[in-house]
Parts: structure tokens; sequence; C-alpha cells
């Protein structure tokens, strides 16, 4: 590898715009973030869903598209909108009581994605998703699904698998926090090891 860099060697491979068929790959949950709102500090539960494209980069690997949400199925929450769209159909009353996003690896969408310039940087930003019309071939089935999810130790391995920068906003959730802080003096499971029986 050569240490003479250029902008042009760490540009970034941009999928290409339009509407295109994928499936979902990832679902990570992020913990709780902070996020600036009309110059307000919030505290927000945040996740992320990512999506693996039929459309490949330069080196043959499929693209893969992301968009973080609020962890909300308020009626008048993005994710709630968001998914709805994709389903093609609202929530029922029953599945508003507890769906688990987790059912979203693999299903195929059809995702509406556009090239939006910030900060001088062009990037791929996915403004919807429908289901996949009839007669249209979804991508073949995502081989490593990821899902990350702070309240399930089983899957807590696949934070290695997970970007810097999610990793990064991972490890400054309080969920986090919480896992890694040590257990409090004269707690009971500091006595675990006295108990005789």
């Amino acid at each position: 590898m050569s240490l003479n860099l250029s902008a042009e060697s760490q540009a970034y491979e941009l999928p290409p715009a339009g509407s295109l068929p994928a499936r979902c790959c990832h679902v990570i949950d992020l913990g709780t973030q902070t996020v600036e709102y009309q110059g307000e500090a919030k505290q927000q539960h945040k996740i992320a869903i990512a999506w693996q494209l039929d459309e490949c980069r330069s080196d043959g690997e499929p693209f893969t598209v992301s968009r973080r949400f609020t962890a909300s199925l308020h009626e008048k929450a993005a994710l709630r909108q968001f998914l709805e769209s994709w389903r093609g159909r609202p929530f029922t009353l029953e599945e508003l009581k507890g769906f688990d996003i987790r059912k979203l690896i693999n299903a195929p969408v059809l995702l509406n994605i556009v090239h939006a310039e910030r900060g001088g940087n062009t990037y791929a930003e996915i403004r919807g998703a429908s289901p996949l019309p009839r007669g249209m071939t979804p991508p073949p089935e995502v081989k490593y699904p990821l899902i990350f999810d702070l309240s399930d130790p089983a899957t807590w391995p696949a934070f290695d698998r997970l970007t810097k920068r999610q990793q990064e906003a991972i490890e400054a959730s309080p969920e986090w926090k919480e896992r890694q802080a040590p257990p409090a003096a004269g707690s009971f499971a500091d006595l675990a090891d006295d108990i005789a029986f």
C-alpha cells in the first residue's frame, strides 16, 4: 500500500440513485443517543436498519445502504411511516403492542434512493420504501445478516462486525456504559463466592 494518499483514493463509492430492489441485512440497536432538534438537545433511543442492494460496487460486493430511526412506532414516528410504506399496509392494533423488528432481516423491499449533498459531500439517502412490485425478482437472500440488540447478550458478538462509527455511537450510549460498569461494591454479585450452598 502506498503512503502517498489523495482525496480520490479515499472516495466513497455511491450506489445508484432510483428505485432499487434490496433485502434487509442489518438491524442495529444504537441505544440512547443525544440528538439536536431546533437547537435543543434530546435523548432518543435510535436504531439503524441496513439493506443490501442487488447492485454491486466496482469490487463486486453488493452495495449496502442504511438509515437511522428513532425506535418508536408512534403514529407520527418516521420508523412507523417507513415500515407501513414498506409493508404496503398499516400496522394492526395487535401488531403495535409488540413488533419484533428482527422480522425485517432478509425481507425484500423496493428502496427509493436519492443522491443528496451535505457539507460539500454527496451521500446516498433513503427517501422511501415500498413492497416489491409483482413480477419483480427480489435480490438473493443475505448470506451474513447482522442483528445487534443491547438488551440481548446473544447478539453482542455482532458488535465486532459493526462499522467504527456505529461502534462509537453505541459506546456513547448509557445502555452500553451500564453494561460495561463493574458491579457496585456491596452488591449481591460480590457475595456470590461467599455463599456455601
